[in-house]
């Protein structure tokens, strides 16, 4: 059990490199074995592997996009962004880069299939993102 993370951190790395080999079936198992690795974490620990959770997720949908598995990929993209939400309004500036990423990539799934993002999600997303680039807003 204690070594649960580590390996949840390297069947990602090993996702991203065998996706790299265009071994991408092999590439899906690994990085869905490190999402049900983060998903028990995460039930059993949230404040320590939410992010991480929602980071694989992320990863996820890449993997079943490169795929062509679009709904798939869509519904991991939305789940990344709808678990890593909440911790980047609590923190808006410590994780306003990957959240920006997560919003991008879930958009991006979107298109692909042409359906409307959940603006019910995006939206506190989008202003807090906004207000950190407004350069009169308060800090």
């Amino acid at each position: 059990d204690a070594f649960r993370p580590d390996l949840a951190g390297a069947l990602i790395n090993l996702g991203a490199v065998l996706s790299e080999l265009g071994r991408r079936e092999d590439a899906l198992a690994a990085t869905q074995e490190a999402v049900d690795i983060y998903r028990r974490l995460a039930a059993e620990r949230p404040d320590a592997f939410l992010p991480d959770l929602a980071s694989s997720l992320n990863n996820l949908g890449g993997c079943l996009s490169q795929l062509g598995r679009r709904e798939e990929a869509l519904a991991a993209a939305q789940e990344a962004v709808a678990v890593f939400g909440p911790l980047f309004l609590r923190r808006p500036r410590a994780h306003a880069n990957w959240m920006g990423v997560m919003a991008r990539n879930y958009i991006a799934r979107c298109e692909a299939i042409a359906q409307t993002p959940d603006m019910a999600l995006l939206a506190p997303i989008a202003a807090a993102l906004l207000a950190l680039s407004d350069p009169i807003s308060p800090s």
